[in-house]
């Protein structure tokens, strides 16, 4: 046992690398982030407001793109700031896409999981940590994902805090009633469904596996409808969704998410109908009349 070796980390500074160094090895190959195998499509991209994103990345399985900002050292307010900034303007200038910020540093702080919580879910948010570790005199370079707004919700646990409709009825009647009428679309197919209230968003079961979540917005007129798919059939869904000009984006290339209204939930009902009834088809007890 006292012959296994110690692993050492080191600042990218004392190795003698700087940011510009890192930003190319990412560059050169994406999937060393861990997200997936994804595709470089520019670096120093000019931002129209000033300034220009390190790293603009993208899952060619669905057109997603993760905007990359990096840091060595610990993350400060400015990057915080301009990796949200840099998100919202490629989501701007490509609206139909789905957008992830992504923060690379060599420290992820308490700031910024304390800004990632303040988000919620309003901007789907990344921290990944990067360091070069040494074992030996081998020196390999290492990223760890530490935080993520976007992971799946979870539907229990002890940590928890049981919620219930009254909850959503005095804080957000608008995105509950949202949830009601998405609630009452699966009943049509799959009879009684399971819906469990937690304090940002309300979630429904489907054949034994949470199917959708209605989150609530800051504007409670609208709701964040995700819709977790089956994955071998998204790209059928999105052929459909597009071809419906429903406006939506994808997540992980398996979820399905719609900001909207209640109305135009109901302007919509017949697309919403048909992703439903092929979410778990299997469970299916009666058909529409």
């Amino acid at each position: 046992m006292s012959n296994i070796p110690i692993t050492k980390v080191l600042s990218m500074a004392e190795c003698g690398h700087d940011e510009y160094w890192l930003r190319d090895r990412i560059y050169e190959d994406p999937s060393i982030i861990g997200l997936g195998d994804l595709q470089a499509v520019m670096k120093e991209r000019v931002q129209s407001q000033g300034g220009r994103l390190d790293l603009l990345l993208k899952d060619p399985a669905d057109d997603s793109m993760y905007e990359v900002e990096l840091q060595l050292g610990a993350t400060d307010e400015s990057h915080i700031i301009r990796t949200i900034e840099y998100w919202d303007n490629e989501k701007r200038r490509w609206p139909n896409r789905s957008h992830t910020a992504v923060l690379v540093a060599e420290e992820i702080t308490n700031r910024f999981f304390n800004v990632v919580h303040l988000l919620s879910l309003a901007v789907p948010i990344i921290g990944i940590q990067a360091s070069i570790k040494q074992v030996g005199d081998v020196r390999a370079l290492d990223f760890t994902k530490v935080i993520d707004s976007y992971d799946e919700p979870e539907d229990g646990g002890s940590s928890q805090q049981a919620y219930d409709e009254k909850h959503w009825v005095d804080n957000y009647p608008g995105a509950l009633a949202c949830a009601r009428w998405y609630g009452d679309l699966l009943a049509q197919s799959y009879g009684e469904i399971q819906t469990k209230y937690f304090e940002y968003y309300i979630s429904f079961t489907v054949g034994g596996i949470a199917r959708i979540w209605v989150h609530k917005r800051k504007n409670d007129r609208r709701a964040l409808v995700e819709v977790k798919y089956v994955e071998e059939n998204i790209a059928e869904a999105i052929d459909h969704l597009n071809k419906e000009g429903i406006a939506f984006s994808t997540r992980s290339n398996k979820y399905l998410n719609f900001d909207v209204s209640l109305q135009q939930l109901k302007e919509k009902q017949v697309v919403h109908e048909w992703i439903v009834q092929r979410l778990s088809p299997q469970h299916i007890v009666k058909s529409k009349p």
